[in-house]
C-alpha cells in the first residue's frame, strides 16, 4: 500500500516504515516474504536468538562467580596462613604449592579447632612479619606501576581527544573553503573571474583560497585515522590498568587478612580470647563460601545450551539464506531498472538496488557515487523509484509459487507531485478536476502505462489499484486500465450524503 504520505516519500520507500516499530519488523520480516527462509526456519531462528540471550546471561553470571571465586582463592589463602601464625596448621605445609581444593578443606578443618589447639610458635611469628613486609612492597611495587599506567592513560586519552577536535577544525576550514574550488571551476570555463567577471585575468586571490584548501585536505587525510599501533597501545594500557587494579585489590585482601581483625587488639591478639575470635571469623567465611557453591552446575548448563545452538546453526544454514535473498534483490533491483526509463526520472539509465536493510532505494552514478533515496532531489524523481521499485516487488511476488504477500497493490493518489497545490485544494465542485499542464499531463500517463507494462512483464495475476484525481483524459487510453468508479457529481462521493443524514 502506497498512500499519500508515501507515495513520493524521500524518506520512506514502505507502507508505516517511516516509524521504528514497523520498520524494525518489515527488516525483519523481509527474509520470509523475498522466499528465501520457511515458517520453520524462522521459528529455529528464533530459538537462535532466545537461546544466544540465555547463554549471554549465563556467562555473565558464571564471569560473576569466577570473579567471587578469584577474590575467595586470596581471602582462604590468607585464613589458612593466618592459622599457621597461630599454629593451628602445620607450619610446614606450603601454602603457595596447595591447590584451591586442598586450601578449601584445611579452612574447613580449622571449623572443629579451638582455641586449645593452637600452638604459638615464634619463627612462624617471625616468618609471618616477613611476609607482611614482603606484602607492603609488593603493594608499593603495584601501587606505583598502576600510577604510572593510570598517568599514560590519561595522557593518550586526552591525545584522542585533542586529535577529535584538531579534525573537527580541520573540516570546518576545508568546508568553508570549497567554495573556491566551485569558483576555480567557473573560471576556468570561460576564463572570466566569477566575482568581478573580469576577463582573461587570474585572480590570484582565488589561488590562494584553492592552495590552502588542497593543504587543509592533504593534512586532514594524515589526521582521518589513527595508527594502528597507537590504538593497539592505548588497548594494552587499559588492559594493563585492569590487571594491576586486580593485583593490587589481591595484595591488600591479603594484608587485611594477615593484620587480622580490626576488631581485636594487638595486645589480645595471641591470647585464648583472639584465636577464639579468629576461629569464629573461620567458620562464618566457610559457611558463606559454601552457600555460594560450586560453577559446575552453571557450566552444565553453557555446554547444553551451546550444543542446542550448535544443532539449530546446522540447521539454518545463514550463507545459503543470504544467497537466496541476494538473488531475489537482484531480481527486484533489475525489473525496477527496466520501469524506472518508463517514468519521469532525471537519471533513468543509472543503475538501482534495493537496499533491504535500510528500506530504500540506492541509485549509482558513472562516478561510481551512490546516492540513497532521500539524496536524490525532486517529487518527480521519488515518485518514479517508488513506482518502480514496489511494482518490481510486486512482480517479484507473483512470480513465486507460493508468495506470502497478495497480488495486488494500492497507490493512492501518485499524480499529486504535478498537481498546484491550489488546485488541489479545490474550493468550487464546478471544478472538480484539477488541471495538468501538458508536460505534467505526459508524466501521469507514464505512470499508469508504467503499471500496465508491469503486469506484462509480470504476465501472471496481478493487480493494481489506484485512487486518482486525474481525469480519464490522462489514463483513459492506457492499455489494462479499467475504471471501477467515479466519486464525482452529485452525491457521487465514497460516503454518501444519505448516510450522513
Amino acid at each position: 500500500f502506497q498512500p499519500q504520505n508515501i507515495v513520493a516519500n524521500a524518506n520512506t520507500l514502505f507502507y508505516k516504515a517511516d516509524t521504528t516499530e514497523h520498520r524494525t519488523k518489515l527488516i525483519n520480516i523481509f527474509p520470509y516474504i523475498l522466499g528465501a527462509v520457511t515458517p520453520e526456519i524462522l521459528a529455529k531462528r528464533q530459538q537462535i536468538n532466545d537461546l544466544t540471550r540465555e547463554l549471554n546471561r549465563k556467562q555473565r553470571d558464571l564471569q560473576k562467580l569466577k570473579d567471587v571465586s578469584e577474590k575467595w582463592k586470596i581471602e582462604i589463602k590468607g585464613w589458612v596462613s593466618l592459622a599457621q601464625e597461630y599454629g593451628i596448621i602445620s607450619r610446614e605445609l606450603k601454602i603457595d604449592d596447595l591447590s584451591f581444593d586442598a586450601q578449601v578443606d584445611l579452612l574447613k578443618d580449622l571449623i572443629n579447632k579451638n582455641s586449645w589447639d593452637a600452638n604459638i610458635d615464634s619463627e612462624k611469628i617471625i616468618a609471618a612479619s616477613h611476609e607482611m613486609i614482603e606484602l607492603r612492597k609488593e603493594e608499593n611495587s603495584v601501587a606505583m606501576e598502576l600510577a604510572k599506567s593510570k598517568s599514560r592513560y590519561t595522557e593518550m586519552s586526552q591525545l584522542f581527544d585533542s586529535m577529535d577536535t584538531y579534525r573537527n577544525s580541520l573540516s570546518i576550514q576545508v568546508e568553508r573553503l570549497n567554495i573556491s574550488k566551485w569558483l576555480r571551476s567557473l573560471s576556468e570555463q570561460n576564463n572570466t573571474c566569477p566575482i568581478c567577471r573580469t576577463t582573461n585575468v587570474k585572480n590570484s586571490v582565488l589561488e590562494k583560497l584553492y592552495n590552502n584548501l588542497e593543504k587543509l585536505e592533504e593534512e586532514a587525510g594524515y589526521t582521518k585515522t589513527i595508527p594502528a599501533a597507537f590504538e593497539r597501545e592505548y588497548e594494552n594500557v587499559k588492559k594493563e590498568i585492569g590487571i594491576l587494579s586486580e593485583r593490587l585489590s589481591a595484595v591488600q585482601k591479603r594484608i587485611k587478612i594477615q593484620s587480622e581483625m580490626k576488631n581485636v587488639s594487638e595486645n589480645e591478639k595471641y591470647t585464648l580470647e583472639g584465636i577464639s575470635r579468629f576461629l569464629g571469623k573461620v567458620q562464618y567465611a566457610s559457611e558463606t563460601f559454601d552457600l555460594l557453591g560450586t560453577d559446575s552446575e552453571l557450566i552444565d548448563e553453557i555446554n547444553r545450551i551451546l550444543k542446542e545452538l550448535d544443532d539449530l546453526k546446522k540447521q539454518v544454514d545463514e550463507n545459503a539464506i543470504e544467497k537466496k535473498i541476494d538473488t531475489a534483490i537482484r531480481i527486484i533491483s533489475s525489473n525496477a531498472m527496466k520501469l524506472v526509463p518508463l517514468l519521469d526520472s532525471e537519471r533513468p539509465n543509472d543503475p538501482i538496488k534495493i537496499d533491504y536493510k535500510n528500506l530504500t532505494v540506492i541509485v549509482s552514478s558513472d562516478d561510481g557515487r551512490d546516492d540513497y533515496l532521500w539524496e536524490i532531489g525532486s517529487g518527480s524523481n521519488w515518485l518514479a523509484y517508488h513506482i518502480a521499485a514496489t511494482l518490481a516487488f510486486q512482480i517479484f511476488f507473483s512470480n513465486m509459487v507460493t508468495s506470502s504477500v497478495p497480488n495486488f497493490i494500492v497507490y493512492d493518489q501518485p499524480s499529486q507531485v504535478y498537481f498546484p497545490q491550489k488546485l488541489a485544494a479545490k474550493e468550487d465542485d464546478k471544478d472538480l478536476d484539477p488541471k495538468l499542464d501538458d508536460e505534467d499531463r505526459i508524466a501521469v500517463e507514464k505512470i499508469f502505462k508504467t503499471m500496465a507494462s508491469a503486469i506484462s512483464i509480470a504476465n501472471k495475476p496481478m493487480q493494481i489499484i489506484v485512487l486518482e484525481h486525474a481525469d480519464e483524459s490522462v489514463w483513459g487510453k492506457v492499455e489494462r486500465v479499467h475504471k471501477v468508479c467515479e466519486w464525482r457529481g452529485e452525491n457521487q462521493k465514497l460516503i454518501p450524503e444519505e448516510w450522513i443524514e
